[in-house]
């Protein structure tokens, strides 16, 4: 967890940010990974570990005052392959809601399970691709 205080900020009140290093696996999941969207957010995956589904590292952090999640995409990470399919636009398709795993909702105290369906604006830097999504509502996949 990384605490920004008003002195860093330049700001009069303290704001705290809660961030994981996460995977991400692209696709639909009921598409079996094609499709759009983010098919899980998971662990990170261990060195050699084979996926044969789209996956990068994401930064998340978890704002709890503005109740969005903001996905950084470090472009180090991120394979041309990726970039092509997935960030070359300037929306990010979600066709399917995608659960936030539970020690993530546990730590942030974030009640909903799932990233809803929608489009949502990419945001893209010299260095990172961000997309925020807004507070997981509950959606059961049954």
């Amino acid at each position: 967890m990384v605490t920004i205080t008003a002195k860093t900020k330049g700001l009069h009140a303290p704001s705290i940010v809660h961030e994981a290093e996460m995977e991400v696996v692209f696709g639909t999941p009921s598409r079996n990974c094609e499709g759009s969207g983010i098919c899980m957010v998971t662990e990170r995956f261990p060195i050699g570990y084979t996926v044969p589904c789209p996956h990068t590292r994401v930064i998340i952090y978890c704002d709890t005052e503005s109740r969005e999640l903001v996905f950084r995409f470090p472009r180090r990470h991120v394979t041309e392959q990726i970039e092509r399919r997935f960030f070359a636009g300037s929306f990010f398709v979600v066709e399917e809601p995608f659960p936030i795993p539970l020690r993530l909702r546990r730590k942030w105290g974030i009640e909903g399970k799932c990233v809803p369906q929608g489009r949502y604006p990419l945001e893209c830097y010299s260095v990172e691709w961000r997309i925020y999504f807004p507070w997981p509502i509950e959606t059961d996949f049954s």
